[in-house]
């Protein structure tokens, strides 16, 4: 009778960790998918294009920040940009030198997982909406 009722503990705790471990806060979407969704929504282009060519963690506030590129298809130049998730913002930066697209008079990319699909919205300062564009999670590479 002791076995069955520690299998079953078991179980139950392997069970809660599986569950927990499959729900994070961004649903089935991974950082790095939203990094590259929002740059391919406010760039324009698809987001199979955006490869990420590292990650690294940054010191002062310890969230990835992934390092992203994409080459223009009509001309094949190479852009380069930096993406971290702050809640539910994506926050990019140009090149590796260039500053953060955080302060007032830069406009505010949010995103929301819904299911299998994100949203990713541009905000102007003054309110207005540049954009609303949805993504579905295997354009993105499929659930991690």
């Amino acid at each position: 009778m002791m076995n069955t009722v520690s299998l079953v503990k078991v179980s139950v705790a392997s069970l809660t960790m599986t569950l927990v471990a499959g729900c994070s806060e961004y649903g089935d979407f991974t950082q790095e998918q939203i990094c590259r969704a929002s740059l391919a929504a406010i760039k324009g282009k698809s987001p199979s294009i955006m490869m990420v060519d590292k990650k690294v963690v940054e010191p002062e506030t310890e969230k990835d920040v992934f390092h992203i590129s994409y080459k223009r298809p009509d001309d094949g130049k190479k852009w380069h940009y930096r993406c971290k998730i702050d809640k539910k913002r994506a926050v990019w930066a140009q090149g590796k030198d260039g500053r953060w697209r955080d302060q007032a008079q830069d406009p505010t990319i949010r995103f929301k997982i819904e299911g299998e699909d994100i949203m990713i919205n541009e905000t102007f300062p003054d309110g207005s909406t540049a954009m609303d564009i949805s993504f579905s999670i295997y354009m993105l590479g499929g659930k991690s």
